[in-house]
């Protein structure tokens, strides 16, 4: 057994120790850089008026160990309500109630969008898989609980409102793409005036498929319509000085005032002004003491140091000559385009940077993960000495590309008004986090901490991107003098979000931090303390990288002493608040600590006979599953303590409730008392209470835990992403007797080289070991039997969580099913956690010569109604190993599910064959059948024949027809139309496919004509109906109106009216008919006397003068007389 001595003074702010009571301090400060200073009514402390306090501990790489669990009893969760709760309202099956008054032309709604109410008692799953199979649509926005915002083409948005898990859709208005500053202003001033000029952000729509923000893109239906999108050119239409910082981002000031003609392009997801993102060390300078404290610990002695490790700082600048960063900056990155990273302004980068990598070596302030590589992005214009709002995504991407697998941001939105809002900087946050820790993809985790800010000590003060749910967000705790570690610093930011999640996570140190100071840094006063190399700065921007240090460390163990190849984000942040302690009164969790602050003793090393047992190699696909953990402890009066996290899918900024996959935690006591995640009291789990709906990070702590088995399991209480859920999950406990190895062979994983092998043939058979237990287990001896005989043996070792192939050369010597079994210690040599799980089995039918049949495609699906015949292509193969002529033959038709025999014609391209030994030949089975068949399972049989041996090969082939849709309309060639009344009309619609199908219609009216259906539509007129089911070679008659515009149309004018039809079966056909219309002629006329008539004289005459109108719309010749 591997271990490392380490020796950590109780000063150092990663096991946050008692120090000496002093004083009170109270904190405040600023948003931006993070860095605040604290008043102090008293005088100097130096550095000899603290002592030197030691603590060791041993690190032990079997100190967290694999959790195994297992595949539970699927549960039936709670159905959602059938409605959405956007940031503008609640959405529902009876339309929209809006929070807050807004004008009409706020309320215009997008016409390539549509909000889709699914049926709260059916799975999003399902409604996105439909969604899915629509050509032209796809899903932009989940809004919780049941809301889908979908962008599609005229048709494909139809087609989405149609199906049966939809139970609404509803317009999107305009108000919904704009963010509230820009809305706010908007609703004031219709005219968008006062915008003009507005530096903003046009955010395009992100491709959740591929995880990217595309520059441009096309959506087309099946009706040859299109819908496209590119940012750039909404960019450079609307936006003066316009220039992309990211992809699909771009960035200027608003050149129009037409503000709903901006909204209303595709191609925009999101309108909002560009953040501001800065500091200001004067403010820092009111509130600092003169003291001193040291960042990281020079006596850390132990090699677990960070080494091996690349940590990203987005930042202000750094000093890299200053000394102690040695050769281990990888890379200083220029974020601004000023084509500096120096740190002239505050010296802030550089003191963060160092605080997690710095080596002492220009007079002794460590850092806390010295021996790691730095990646640095350069945030800061040093012409303003302003930060510059970096697009996220690239930060975080560029990152993780160049080796990062922990960014440290000690920055965050200045704007207060922000503060608690989950913006598209969330977002960014909550899909990068994401996106790197799906493992199953081969990505290798990625842990983003952000600083909480320090806008406290008032409730909902942690800014934007702290509010992201997957980010490690740090406040910070005193670090010295009186009421230290265990009180809060008034100036760290407090939660909670605005959808009432728990933030910050965690506490740090942030008080008073020596690091180095950057020796180009031209205003330092905001610093408490400095010399010539280092100073002294306090806020949670110093919290953040302690915090950051203490991630790299966790994943410094979990990789190179526990064996643990790229775990997820999510499993650092478990173990450290897995070891987070409480401070002060015990009443965790909330919203000025989260968890507690930092130990990293209780993380990595917890004392007496404590174990850690973690797994971030499951997911939850959806709704209902379940993964099932259960625990021996075997000593009483100790706590347990489970800490599930998930780096759940993004949330929408256009959502009120920002968690999409909503998964549970709960830990079972032998007794079955029942603990349900996050339900506390007094800073301990409570019994009863209801789940937690609203936070990614869920804790269950039972103070005193019995002697006997602690079930603990993981369930998917709502699945409303598009992907399976990868989770963490960290466990601790006292005498929990699971350190011990389980060998035990996969039974799945035994094969043989050939199928079926056959008698005398020399055979590779292999067979998967796994260690399904928590230690390592050398010298295993593994048996391979056939029919109880023992032919050979192998002895492997297994590490923890391991598997390991084994195989051995088998020659059958007896035709027929043979058992072949796999048995673990066979002797009984090894103490497991499990002995009824050593053996394995598999019956494997061994052949004597003969021959063999197979195809690539054995069943094939019929999906086209037209067909008359199908072909597949099957291998005869000879498996013996001399030459010998063979031969196959049909047997026939018949169908699976009744056993009726059919005279269709089975065809063979070849019948005859000579093989030599091991050889195969092709041949071409071709069948006749009717267009369509009637739906089912139709078996071909066939026959190989070995005619030399006289040995029969029976194979079959099948023909899978599902329900085939065809249908045909007829119609009068030309139907004529009034051009001043409604016409009403019928179509004729059979169906001829092979069962009772339904189809939906829709009309695509001629250029400003109105045609609808008359009965089968939502209402009178709907340019979309159903046909409902109509039954085999049945017929339906369909009316449809056609109504004139206003303008008269001339008679004889030919029009076209579109009549598409899709069917309602798994595999959707469509078809596109046009009746042709004439207008009809229409006659009327007007006659207006234009003369005056007075009194006539007799005998006298007059010539009256009128005037004759054509309102008609048709020429007339007309023959006045009187």
């Amino acid at each position: 057994m591997r271990s490392k001595i380490c020796l950590i003074p109780l000063l150092i702010p990663l096991l946050l120790s008692s120090l000496s009571p002093l004083v009170s301090t109270s904190a405040e400060g600023m948003v931006g850089s993070r860095a605040v200073g604290d008043t102090f009514e008293g005088g100097e402390l130096g550095e000899s008026e603290y002592g030197d306090e030691w603590r060791s501990f041993t690190i032990d790489e079997n100190r967290i160990l694999s959790a195994v669990g297992s595949e539970g009893e699927r549960f039936i969760p709670t159905g959602r309500a059938t409605l959405a709760i956007s940031r503008l309202g609640v959405h529902g099956v009876n339309g929209t109630l809006l929070g807050t008054d807004l004008p009409d032309y706020a309320l215009e709604p997008r016409p390539d969008l549509s909000l889709l109410i699914i049926d709260g008692d059916i799975e999003l799953s399902a409604a996105r898989d439909s969604l899915a199979s629509i050509e032209g649509v796809v899903v932009r926005e989940y809004i919780s609980p049941s809301g889908l915002v979908i962008q599609g083409t005229p048709m494909a948005l139809m087609q989405a409102a149609l199906l049966p898990e939809v139970r609404a859709s509803l317009e999107v208005p305009l108000a919904m793409l704009a963010s509230e500053p820009i809305l706010a202003v908007w609703v004031d001033d219709s005219s968008g005036a006062a915008l003009q000029g507005t530096e903003v952000r046009i955010e395009g729509w992100r491709d959740d498929v591929k995880s990217t923000v595309p520059d441009s893109w096309i959506l087309a239906d099946d009706f040859g319509k299109e819908l496209r999108g590119d940012v750039a050119g909404i960019a450079n239409m609307w936006l003066n000085d316009a220039r992309q910082y990211d992809a699909g981002r771009w960035e200027g000031r608003l050149s129009g005032v037409d503000l709903a003609a901006v909204l209303a392009e595709p191609a925009l997801g999101w309108l909002r002004p560009i953040p501001t993102i800065g500091f200001d060390n004067d403010r820092s300078r009111d509130h600092m003491e003169i003291n001193t404290f040291q960042s990281g610990n020079p006596y850390f002695t132990t090699p677990l140091d960070g080494s091996g490790e690349i940590v990203a700082v987005a930042d202000t600048g750094i000093d890299h000559d200053h000394g102690d960063f040695g050769s281990r900056i990888d890379a200083k990155v220029d974020m601004v385009g000023d084509g500096s990273t120096a740190d002239t302004d505050s010296g802030h980068g550089t003191h963060v940077a160092c605080t997690i990598v710095g080596d002492g070596t220009r007079g002794g302030y460590k850092g806390v993960a010295s021996g790691a590589n730095l990646y640095f992005q350069a945030m800061e214009q040093d012409s303003t000495g302003n930060m510059y709002s970096a697009s996220i995504n690239y930060l975080v991407n560029t990152a993780y590309d160049n080796g990062a697998r922990t960014h440290s941001n000690s920055w965050g939105s200045q704007d207060a008004s922000v503060n608690g809002q989950y913006t598209s900087d969330s977002e960014d946050v909550d899909d990068r986090a994401n996106y790197y820790d799906r493992y199953y993809n081969g990505r290798q985790g990625m842990t983003i901490i952000f600083a909480a800010g320090n806008d406290g000590p008032d409730p909902g003060s942690i800014g934007p991107p702290s509010t992201a749910k997957n980010s490690l967000t740090v406040g910070m705790h005193q670090s010295r003098y009186s009421g230290s570690p265990d009180t809060v610093m008034s100036g760290s930011g407090r939660g909670p979000t605005d959808d009432g999640r728990i933030k910050p996570d965690i506490l740090a140190p942030g008080g008073y931090i020596r690091s180095c100071r950057a020796q180009e840094a031209q205003d330092t006063s905001g610093s408490s303390w400095t010399q010539q190399w280092y100073m002294e700065y306090t806020g949670t921007s110093m919290a953040t990288p302690n915090a950051a240090g203490a991630a790299v460390l966790v994943r410094e163990y979990l990789t190179e002493i526990a064996l643990r190849p790229s775990p997820q984000g999510a499993l650092v942040k478990a173990l450290l608040v897995l070891g987070a302690e409480d401070i002060g009164s015990r009443n965790i969790p909330n919203n000025n600590e989260g968890w507690g602050r930092i130990n990293l003793e209780n993380s990595l090393a917890p004392s007496g006979n404590r174990g850690i047992w973690v797994d971030d190699r499951s997911v939850m696909s959806n709704s209902g599953s379940v993964k099932t953990y259960t625990f021996e402890v075997e000593q009483a009066s100790f706590s347990f303590k489970a800490v599930l996290t998930w780096s759940d899918e993004r949330g929408s900024r256009l959502s009120s409730s920002q968690l999409v996959n909503d998964l549970d935690l709960e830990v079972e006591a032998p007794d079955g008392t029942l603990y349900l995640g996050n339900v506390f009291a007094s800073g301990s789990s409570q019994v009863g209470g209801t789940r937690d709906t609203v936070n990614n990070l869920e804790v269950v702590l039972v103070d005193v835990a019995s002697v006997g088995t602690w079930t603990v399991r993981v369930k998917d209480a709502g699945h409303g992403g598009s992907r399976s859920q990868p989770f963490a999950i960290a466990i601790s406990g006292n005498g929990v007797n699971d350190l011990r190895p389980d060998p035990t062979p996969v039974e799945a994983s035994i094969t043989t080289a050939t199928p079926i092998p056959q008698v005398g043939e020399s055979v590779l058979l292999s067979a998967h070991i796994e260690n399904l237990g928590n230690v390592a287990v050398e010298n295993v001896l593994v048996h391979f039997k056939v029919d109880d005989n023992l032919i050979d043996s192998s002895t492997i070792n297994l590490n923890p969580a391991e598997i390991s192939t084994v195989f051995w050369y088998w020659t059958p010597t007896n035709a027929g099913n043979v058992t072949v079994t796999i048995e673990v210690d066979p002797l009984g040599e090894i103490d497991e956690i499990r002995e009824n799980n050593n053996i394995a089995t598999k019956i494997v039918g061994v052949t004597t010569p003969g021959v063999r049949m197979s195809s690539s495609s054995s069943t094939i699906i019929l999906l086209d109604s037209e067909q008359t015949a199908t072909s597949w292509q099957v291998n005869i193969t000879n498996t013996a190993l001399i030459q010998t002529n063979a031969s196959i033959t049909a047997n026939g038709v018949q169908r699976q599910s009744d056993g009726l025999s059919f005279s269709w014609y089975v065809g063979l391209s070849e019948t005859g064959f000579i093989l030599d030994g091991g050889q195969s030949a092709l041949s071409n089975v071709t069948v006749i059948h009717p267009s369509p068949p009637d739906p089912g399972t139709y078996v071909i049989s066939l026959t190989g024949i070995d005619n030399d041996n006289s040995i029969n090969f029976p194979y079959e082939i099948m023909l899978e027809v599902p329900d085939l849709a065809k249908a045909r309309v007829s119609f009068p060639p030309i139907v004529a139309v009034s051009p001043v009344l409604q016409t009403n009309f019928s179509v004729e619609l059979f169906n001829e496919g092979n069962a009772d199908i339904g189809y939906n219609l829709f009309l695509d009216s001629p250029t400003g004509w109105q045609a609808g259906f008359t009965d089968l539509g939502a209402q009178p007129g709907a340019p979309s109906a159903s046909s409902g089911a109509i039954v085999r070679d049945g017929s339906l008659q369909v009316g449809i109106s056609v109504s004139p515009p206003v303008s008269m149309v001339r008679a004889g004018s030919n029009l076209s009216l579109n009549l598409h039809i899709i069917s309602q079966t798994e595999n959707s056909e469509s078809w596109t008919e046009v009746v042709n219309l004439r207008v009809g002629v229409y006659e009327d006329l007007e006659i207006s006397l234009e003369s005056t008539v007075g009194m006539l004289r007799p005998d006298s005459s007059v010539n009256l003068q009128f005037s004759v109108f054509n309102e008609g719309n048709s020429d007339l010749t007309l023959t006045p007389s009187i």
